[in-house]
């Protein structure tokens, strides 16, 4: 089958990360570079968006493009737009594909997404964990690791006030970041900047009481971050000297799709990774990074990457940069089109 036109009904609006990259500038490559249409829809309460709902939803159901396909990405709730959709893919489950990133199944009840699961004729997931767990709901699944947008910003030399960062939503992590990552710096005795992106406001002072008594250590938490604003987001990731990505041993972090660490090493900032998941997957330990099970490993990468030649940093950061091209957003439009090309 050859692909002409995308219908994709989101889970969110695009202020979801996972919104934007798996399914609005996607389906912008696939139009830029294929020619495929496509409808984007989300569930809102706006009469413009409940409009165009709509209008996709009735042509998806009763007109059709040709060759099309339908994709609901991470639905998971019990709310009316979710039951519109079972109703739709009861109608037209040729073609039909449950699109998941997340093991969201164990943080909800997960009847919704067993059903699409079910139902769907094939399933699309952003990990090697989702896909052993979606096998045992459907035959057709395939890996389609979430991508990063393409940008032109690498890094260059090291700071001089060596920088580590992280990225991500600090409320959904700090538990992985107290236990593993920051007990790593309290015993380091030069400077360091710590930038840590997406620290909402009621956390600030947490962060700040954990490292009061280190003062060598720099906190930098921008507030007001506009996560839409994608080429300043990875201008300020480009300034990392490394990045940081640990993760807690749990069913829900294994089957992460290591999005924060490949947003560092699209830019050649190396990383310092949880060998959990699909961190395994992108980072090879000597060449872009290296895997840090506990705070004593974490603290052992830092003072690594800051005491090693910067011929021996450049080393690194360009196999990071490289390593893009295995999660890059046209590595990620080519999977999907390949997968379609073996079905009638």
């Amino acid at each position: 089958m050859k692909i002409q036109h995308i219908y994709w009904f989101a889970y969110f609006s695009i202020d979801e990360p996972s919104v934007r990259y798996r399914g609005k500038y996607a389906l912008n490559l696939w139009q830029a570079q294929y020619g495929i249409s496509s409808s984007f829809v989300y569930p809102s309460y706006k009469w413009r968006n409940i409009l165009h709902f709509l209008r996709v939803y009735f042509e998806a159901l009763c007109w059709r493009k040709k060759d099309s396909i339908i994709v609901f990405e991470n639905i998971y709730t019990h709310r009316i737009y979710t039951f519109a959709l079972k109703l739709l893919l009861f109608w037209q489950k040729k073609h039909s594909l449950y699109d998941i990133d997340d093991a969201d199944y164990t943080r909800f009840p997960p009847d919704v997404i067993h059903h699409f699961m079910r139902n769907c004729e094939a399933c699309s997931v952003g990990s090697q964990g989702i896909l052993e767990y979606t096998k045992a709901f459907n035959s057709q699944v395939f890996l389609l690791t979430s991508p990063v947008i393409a940008h032109n910003f690498v890094k260059g030399k090291r700071n001089s006030l060596f920088t580590i960062g992280w990225i991500g939503y600090y409320s959904a992590h700090k538990e992985s970041l107290k236990t593993l990552f920051f007990p790593a710096l309290l015993d380091i005795d030069f400077p360091v900047k710590l930038v840590l992106l997406g620290v909402a406001e009621r956390y600030r002072n947490e962060v700040i009481t954990f490292f009061s008594a280190n003062k060598n250590i720099f906190l930098e938490m921008p507030k007001n971050i506009d996560w839409l604003a994608e080429t300043a987001i990875y201008a300020q990731i480009q300034q990392f000297d490394v990045g940081i990505s640990p993760l807690l041993k749990t069913e829900f972090n294994i089957a992460k799709s290591a999005f924060k660490q490949k947003q560092c090493l699209s830019c050649g900032v190396p990383v310092l990774a949880t060998p959990l998941g699909e961190n395994i997957r992108f980072l090879e330990a000597g060449k872009n990074g290296y895997f840090c099970e506990n705070p004593a490993d974490f603290q052992t990468g830092i003072l690594r990457l800051k005491n090693m030649t910067e011929e021996e940093y450049q080393l690194l950061s360009q196999h990071a940069r490289k390593s893009f091209e295995t999660f890059s957003m046209a590595h990620y439009c080519e999977t999907l089109i390949d997968f379609y090309k073996k079905i009638e």
